[in-house]
């Protein structure tokens, strides 16, 4: 079964070009199809459960399986882009149903859900212990209680696949973020004057809250995170509340973390969970992480995340998805126009 398994990922891998050298070209980059607002239907082939999670991984073992619970919520155009271009693109599809019980949570649901160790919860009681913060958000057990990966937001088809192979092969020679970093020497960072560098993370004394950009050279989600977003005026006066900074995780120069750690760019991301490049990490003046931005994202959330740490909403609304609404609410009320989705 687990040779039968990774050839599979194999041969799913290889037609999405992921192998090949030349995947970090522009039209590589993630895009989003347009969402209309309609409800966003689970595809036929999703777990019926019970919602006891126990039973739910014991299942997935015994049919040679890993178990995936999704968290999703109405109205959300990465949902639906999820929905729409990986569980339904046909070849992603296939190789998901045959190695994955896939179980959808609803971010705001009632249903009852019965952890492994007894506890019950609603479906949104859950999502906030779990500290679930984006859709879609994607939690991976494998035989045992406690899951063996997560991944907030969300991943263009392409780096779903290699998630999805990442879990079904159990790879330990490399981590998921060392993955996900294929960097072309014969490029640079994507020329920015916001973001400096600096090798020491530790001594920054500022009166503003700070905030580090991971990427690096001929990553095609990070070039357009700068073209698109980061160009924007408004994304530019957001920023004007943070002290701004980049990190680029192919370098093998040591830097000093703001915690004091002597590390390389690579096993500081390593080390913070990042799976998903670019990611911006967003800390208080005390240089402790209140938020961070780890997946693709456009403008309109890019700037809530911002404005969420620099006016400290964090500490009376510890659900961003909440702020999220409020904000929107609130601009929608001063006669702005908002687009969630550019």
């Amino acid at each position: 079964m687990r040779v039968r398994n990774l050839l599979l990922g194999l041969l799913l891998l290889i037609p999405f070009n992921l192998l090949a050298a030349d995947t970090k070209t522009k039209t590589n980059e993630t895009s989003l199809l347009h969402y209309s607002g309609t409800p966003i239907e689970d595809p036929f082939w999703f777990k019926d459960s019970f919602l006891e999670l126990a039973d739910d991984i014991e299942e997935a073992e015994e049919e040679g399986k890993k178990l995936l619970v999704y968290f999703h919520q109405a109205g959300c155009p990465y949902c639906f882009n999820f929905v729409q271009q990986s569980l339904l693109d046909p070849q992603l599809s296939q190789f998901i149903q045959e190695n994955f019980d896939v179980l959808a949570l609803n971010l705001w649901g009632d249903r009852e859900v019965t952890l492994p160790n007894g506890d019950v919860l609603s479906e949104k009681d859950l999502a906030k212990q779990w500290k679930v913060q984006y859709t879609p958000t994607l939690i991976f057990f494998s035989g045992e209680p406690e899951p063996v990966l997560r991944i907030d937001g969300y991943r263009s088809k392409e780096v779903t696949a290699k998630i999805f192979d990442y879990v079904l092969t159990g790879d330990t020679e490399a981590s998921l973020a060392q993955r996900m970093i294929t960097a072309n020497p014969n490029e640079s960072l994507y020329p920015s004057a916001r973001f400096k560098h600096t090798s020491d993370l530790s001594i920054v004394k500022s009166a503003k809250p700070v905030a580090i950009l991971f990427e690096y050279p001929g990553c095609s989600d990070c070039d357009q995170l700068h073209r698109r977003v980061l160009s924007r005026t408004d994304t530019d006066q957001q920023l004007d509340a943070f002290d701004t900074y980049r990190v680029d995780v192919s370098s093998d120069t040591p830097i000093t973390t703001p915690g004091g750690e002597r590390l390389s760019p690579k096993e500081w991301a390593e080390k913070l969970g990042i799976t998903f490049f670019p990611s911006t990490l967003l800390l208080d003046t005390n240089l402790k992480e209140q938020f961070r931005v780890d997946s693709y994202v456009q403008s309109y959330h890019y700037n809530t995340a911002l404005e969420y740490v620099s006016s400290k909403t964090y500490e009376r609304l510890p659900e961003f998805q909440r702020y999220i609404n409020e904000r929107a609410d609130r601009l929608r009320e001063s006669g702005k126009k908002v687009v969630i989705t550019q």
